[in-house]
């Protein structure tokens, strides 16, 4: 049971992946594990808070990566997981065999100049409407282009943060540095699979394979 922020890092960095709501693999999820003190707490702060702690103390990251609804990776499965949903390209050759959509090439764009923009400004951007914009950022994000790499929040007088925080969106190689380029192409396709899936498989031994492989997919075909 996930109590506490320690208890959320080290489910994280435990399974890898962490869905924030149910996902394919039965009791995969933060939904699942977590106390409902800390769902929707009445005061202080809980799950919905945390995210930008959590990712920066497991060094791993958070997007739309399950079936376009977001999630935590750790650091040890967001490299295979990148590499295994770019399916062997850059973005240039996504592009070139014409996998990426027109708001998806924009949106990219923009990324490549800045590394790093909140989505009120990305969409100001972009141009494009909360509609055409959600679809686009989670497809790059389900394809593997881009994650969040944290949230703005705004702030009280006396320095407490409050509200909902505003996402902010970037490239891996933005977050992870000059390496990530490197830790990503060091997987093929084929070994990311195959690493994550004997992974969940040694953690969920009862779950039925196929749903492993749902859990793990999302590539456009």
């Amino acid at each position: 049971m996930i109590r506490t922020k320690q208890d959320l890092c080290q489910a994280v960095m435990q399974f890898g992946f962490l869905p924030f709501f149910r996902s394919v693999i039965y009791g995969l999820s933060l939904e699942d594990m977590a106390d409902r003190s800390i769902w929707f707490p009445p005061d202080g702060m809980g799950a919905w808070d945390w995210k930008e702690d959590v990712i920066k103390a497991t060094g791993g990251a958070y997007g739309s990566f399950f079936a376009a609804c977001p999630g935590f990776v750790s650091r040890d499965m967001i490299f295979p997981l990148l590499s295994y949903r770019r399916n062997g390209y850059d973005f240039e050759g996504f592009v070139n065999d014409r996998h990426a959509k027109k708001n998806e090439r924009r949106i990219y764009g923009i990324l490549e100049e800045t590394g790093e923009e909140n989505s009120t400004f990305l969409k100001a951007k972009s141009g494009l409407s909360d509609s055409s914009f959600s679809e686009a950022v989670k497809g790059l994000q389900m394809n593997g282009f881009v994650i969040v790499s944290g949230f703005d929040y705004r702030i009280t007088k006396d320095g407490r943060r409050y509200g909902w925080g505003i996402t902010r969106y970037a490239l891996p190689e933005a977050v992870f540095g000059e390496d990530a380029e490197s830790m990503i192409d060091r997987y093929s396709p084929e070994k990311a699979f195959s690493l994550m899936k004997d992974h969940l498989m040694n953690l969920f031994p009862e779950e039925p394979e196929h749903r492993i492989d749902i859990f793990l997919g999302g590539r456009r075909s």
